[in-house]
């Protein structure tokens, strides 16, 4: 799972070379940080919300076939 995030999130950077994906678990589910440079972090997460809930979407629905959660925040 943290591949598929690191992979998406480095082909929406500039500064790929940048961009962190950290795992941990609270609970039974598994949560993944994403930091990224301040001038990147308004190309991942869109306008709206809209690039950071599809990467959201995404990862639940691959993380839902293998039976388990995942969630996804943008580190500040």
């Amino acid at each position: 799972m943290r591949r598929l995030i690191e992979t998406i999130v480095r082909r929406l950077s500039d500064r790929p070379d940048e961009a962190r994906v950290t795992e941990g678990v609270e609970g039974h589910t598994l949560v993944y940080e994403i930091s990224v440079p301040e001038p990147e972090r308004g190309r991942l997460i869109g306008r709206d919300g809209r690039t950071v809930r599809a990467i959201r979407a995404f990862v639940g629905a691959a993380a839902a076939a293998r039976g388990k959660r995942v969630t996804v925040r943008v580190r500040d």
